[in-house]
């Protein structure tokens, strides 16, 4: 067992994406609160728009469960990193 821990870290790491600068804020917020309930996606893989779908789907949702949303420093944090790196097509 214990020769199939190192394995398994290392599997599970590859599993989470890379994301771009990874200390820039809207990186930490994406990693310690998106990641709370779901995988964290790379930034690349929508575009702009389709991530602000998906943040306006989050929060109604967040409103609807009765959950707390990001606070407005996250939000913006959040917001300009992933228009920043958000894929293009």
């Amino acid at each position: 067992m214990r020769r199939l821990a190192p394995v398994v870290l290392a599997a599970v790491a590859g599993c989470a994406p890379a994301l771009p600068e990874p200390d820039a804020p809207g990186a930490v917020v994406l990693r310690e609160r998106c990641n709370g309930c779901h995988r964290v996606f790379a930034p690349g893989t929508m575009t702009r728009e389709m991530w602000a779908v998906q943040l306006e789907r989050m929060h109604a949702l967040f409103a609807q469960r009765g959950l707390r949303w990001l606070t407005p420093e996250e939000e913006r944090a959040l917001r300009a990193y992933l228009d920043r790196w958000a894929g293009t097509s």
